[in-house]
């Protein structure tokens, strides 16, 4: 059986609009569905525990942004069973889908998550007893991840389909008060201590943030996470620097360091906002392992 859980509320309302189109075509094509939509946090999660263990669903597609990505795949590791995942995306980031090279038409992608010839395994992050699908970030990210959802300007950008630019603002916002810190970074039993440390980034993939290349060498399926940190920069050099992230030059400045592993401890001088997948998770000390070829993938 196929389900589909979508956020119509995703992207200003494009995950609703994004539905309509995919069921028509799915209706044309006289297929065998089942559809449950989301009317809030944590819900997609639960929705698709009981589409797996209720319905019998085999392959869960998620119609949404990187929020619905997130909480679906979560809601497949918590069901116990195997259950094949894909996505169309519908949201204001689309990190998932950049990462993965999913088709940008709704329909093109409906069509690659309906054949069953791209199936494979990616690893997932794995972080207080959730997992994340894209990267997880710990200190000014964090912080901006959470500035963004709790903004107005953020829907209002996704209106006009520009809502990669929130985050740009909020990183505005957040980097006039925020103050970097000492970090402990232990990386498979090997410690670093890292002093002015602005951010962490553990990823999964290339795509952080609406579409930077935060770790230009991340792969879903390699079985390690690549982690960058951003230390001993000052404000105006972290601003200036900000725009090679969207090509990954930033690999070159003194300022960033990068590493990988399997098994990451963060711990700080002072509590840090943590997110996963850009939502907020908790706050520092954390753990994160990779679990390799934990989830299957379509599209």
């Amino acid at each position: 059986m196929l389900g589909f859980i979508v956020n119509p509320v995703s992207g200003n309302g494009k995950g609703k609009k994004v539905w309509e189109q995919l069921e028509r075509a799915l209706r044309g094509q006289g297929a065998h569905f089942l559809m449950r939509q989301t009317s809030g946090e944590g819900e997609a999660q639960k929705l698709a525990i009981e589409l797996i263990q209720k319905e019998g669903v085999k392959k869960l597609i998620a119609v949404g942004g990187d929020g619905t990505v997130h909480e679906v795949i979560n809601g497949i590791q918590k069901s116990g069973q195997k259950c094949v995942f894909g996505h169309v995306a519908a949201g204001s980031g689309n990190d998932y889908a950049r990462g993965h090279g999913v088709p940008k038409d709704p329909l093109e992608a409906l069509n690659r998550v309906m054949t069953d010839r791209d199936e494979r395994w990616i690893d997932l992050l794995k972080i207080n007893g959730r997992v994340a699908v894209n990267s997880i970030g710990a200190g000014f990210d964090a912080l901006v991840a959470k500035t963004t959802n709790e903004s107005r300007y953020k829907n209002w950008l996704n209106r006009y389909r520009i809502g990669k630019f929130a985050y740009f603002i909020s990183m505005i916002r957040v980097l006039s008060v925020y103050q970097p810190c000492h970090v402990t970074l232990i990386v498979d039993e090997q410690k670093f201590s890292i002093k002015n440390t602005w951010l962490i980034a553990l990823a999964n993939i290339p795509n952080y943030g609406g579409g930077m290349l935060i770790c230009p060498g991340a792969s879903p399926d390699d079985g390690e996470m690549k982690i960058c940190v951003v230390h001993n920069v000052s404000r105006l050099q972290l601003l200036l620097a900000f725009p090679k992230i969207f090509n990954g030059t930033h690999a070159t400045h003194p300022g960033v360091k990068f590493y990988s592993g399997h098994h990451v401890t963060i711990q700080a001088e002072r509590p840090l906002f943590v997110h996963a997948d850009g939502e907020l998770v908790g706050e520092t000390p954390i753990i994160v392992d990779i679990l390799a070829a934990r989830q299957a993938i379509c599209g």
